[in-house]
């Protein structure tokens, strides 16, 4: 049986695949198409502030449809980043204790 690691998934071709698996499926029901800073802080998991700093910054609207082309956008934006070079790289790096070299 073969395990990959995280640095082993082509980014692109996983958002593909995700993108292609939740066509046709209504990623948040009940929610109405216009939503409040608070919904939206609520449903990406991030705070209030950020919300409004991402309102600002026109990366958002307060819409459902804007809120589900970026969560389509950016689902795979938690993977933990792999900041060692391979080169250097002895342990597999933790989300907890990121691995980094100077």
């Amino acid at each position: 049986m073969n395990i990959i690691s995280d640095n082993d998934i082509d980014e692109d071709l996983a958002k593909q695949f995700l993108s292609a698996t939740y066509d046709g499926i209504n990623l948040l029901p009940q929610v109405p198409e216009r939503l409040t800073e608070n919904l939206v802080a609520a449903i990406l998991n991030v705070s209030e502030p950020t919300i409004k700093r991402m309102k600002e910054d026109k990366q958002i609207e307060l819409t459902k449809s804007s809120i589900l082309s970026y969560i389509r956008g950016n689902f795979l934006a938690c993977r933990p980043l792999d900041m060692t070079s391979s080169a250097n790289k002895t342990t597999p790096n933790s989300p907890i204790s990121p691995q980094m070299t100077p």
